[in-house]
């Protein structure tokens, strides 16, 4: 009897944990992106032109923002097989035209190939990054998985920010894991 009582209240607290962990999937349709994050964060949709979808661990802690926009393969300098740009062509310089050039320094480092699961590439790098303007000055780090398709182009950041490279440091290593899973599991949809 007491092992039956034993493996009741095991199995009642495995699940309880479960539950708390639970992952929430979002497929938007409309901007052709699915996000898997914990259900229990804080979410924003429509953010802005851009931004399609924000979350949040809580108050200081981690942020992720997910990027949608039409892409243009015929423009100037536009690589027109961004298939083979994502796969074979892409250099670590490409991160700071792509995403950097938004910050006053940006350094990215552990710059991967992966690919969805249609076989698709994407990239995803770490970035370390200062933001400055004349009302707010902060430093950051980010995780970042991005990609372009045949007409759009898309991308999920996942970061924290700080007064200083040292809080951001101590901030980010409890999230690290974290923000690695959420990135993993951004798809951006075929058009």
């Amino acid at each position: 009897m007491r092992l039956f009582l034993f493996a009741a209240v095991a199995a009642c607290l495995s699940c309880a944990a479960a539950a708390l962990a639970a992952d929430k999937t979002v497929h938007d349709r409309e901007h052709g992106f699915s996000l898997t994050y914990p259900e229990e964060w804080a979410s924003e949709t429509a953010f802005d032109n851009t931004i399609r979808l924000k979350i949040k661990s809580g108050e200081g802690g981690l942020t992720c923002r997910v990027s949608e926009n039409a892409y243009d393969p015929t423009a100037p300098d536009n690589p027109p097989d961004v298939k083979a740009f994502m796969e074979e062509d892409w250099q670590v310089s490409n991160w700071q035209t792509m995403v950097g050039v938004a910050y006053q320094s940006a350094a990215f480092r552990k710059d991967r190939l992966a690919h969805f699961p249609d076989g698709y590439p994407v990239r995803i790098a770490d970035m370390d990054f200062h933001y400055a303007d004349e009302n707010v000055s902060f430093y950051g780090h980010s995780r970042i998985a991005l990609t372009l398709r045949r007409s759009h182009y898309g991308f999920v950041d996942c970061g924290v920010a700080g007064d200083n490279s040292e809080e951001v440091e101590r901030k980010w290593a409890p999230f690290a894991d974290e923000a690695e899973k959420i990135v993993s599991s951004f798809v951006l949809d075929a058009d």
